[in-house]
């Protein structure tokens, strides 16, 4: 008995044990085959085991087709690719929740908010203006971001516990900022910062670590390749990224930090502005 002589439960059941991409695949080989690879029972099983718990917690954020009502009464296939591509605020608004498109992992974001930022409520040294007042920055998926008026101590991180990501996986965290931004009309726009000319230390590490090993990074796009340690990369929402480092999450749970510090030079910074850390597959 030929494959596609059994019955399209079973097909379907076939290719829930693939993955996503393999299922885009076998859609394409006859319309039973499309069928059984858009079914629920299979993109189920893509979908975190969890997803429904998280997409409870999720707030609005302004769009109604990522209201949890609007979320569950999608089909599994339209969820797991929404989820791809639209991530959710859960929580208190601070941190939000996506899927990586290739794997159905877990991806987080720890909003600026949500991050622990040395002098941070001290308004002479740093501002927290709402993302939809401020043309300085690219469009943030949280209500506010964070901008640095002017330190010599810089100190962020951010911390996860390890239990609420994929397991098994090994994550990459990064992270996510822009620079203040010229906006004067009729020049060429540029990023207005001083202090990031010498490289930041970013560090990640387990609770139970003594610390993390840390590494040169440099903030500023333009600062030459030849440079040894990390140089950030431009996102396609026009935010930049840059790798604090990497932990994989095994059968052990506990708490990860990430860091981000320039405590030495002493030299005067500003013009940062902070979205946040992401957390995804590598």
């Amino acid at each position: 008995m030929g494959v596609t002589a059994l019955p399209e439960e079973c097909i379907a059941t076939i290719i829930s044990f693939t993955s996503p991409r393999d299922a885009c695949r076998d859609a394409l080989v006859s319309r039973m085959f499309g069928s059984a690879a858009g079914s629920d029972l299979v993109w189920n099983r893509f979908l975190p085991p969890d997803y429904q718990q998280i997409i409870s917690e999720s707030v609005s954020s302004g769009s109604s087709s990522s209201s949890s009502s609007s979320l569950n009464n999608l089909s599994k296939k339209d969820l797991y690719f929404h989820l791809c591509h639209n991530p959710i605020l859960i929580g208190n608004g601070n941190r939000s929740f996506a899927i990586d498109k290739l794997s159905g992992k877990k991806c987080y974001m720890l909003g600026a908010r949500e991050l622990s930022i040395i002098w941070g409520d001290t308004p002479q040294y740093w501002d927290w203006t709402p993302s939809a007042e401020t043309p300085v920055s690219p469009q943030s998926r949280f209500s506010e971001v964070a901008h640095l008026l002017d330190v010599c101590w810089l100190d962020i991180k951010g911390r996860i516990e390890t239990n609420i990501l994929s397991p098994n996986t090994r994550y990459g965290a990064y992270f996510v900022y822009t620079f203040v931004r010229s906006v004067e009309e009729g020049e060429d726009e540029e990023y207005y910062c001083t202090g990031f000319d010498r490289p930041v230390k970013v560090s990640i590490r387990f609770e139970n670590e003594i610390e993390g090993n840390a590494t040169n990074a440099y903030l500023l796009p333009d600062t030459p390749e030849e440079h040894d340690g990390r140089h950030p990369h431009m996102r396609e929402d026009m935010w930049m990224e840059i790798e604090i480092g990497e932990f994989f999450t095994d059968q052990v749970h506990g708490m990860v930090e990430m860091c981000l510090m320039e405590i030495e030079n002493g030299d005067w910074k500003s013009g940062l502005v902070v979205h946040g850390i992401e957390l995804r597959p590598k």
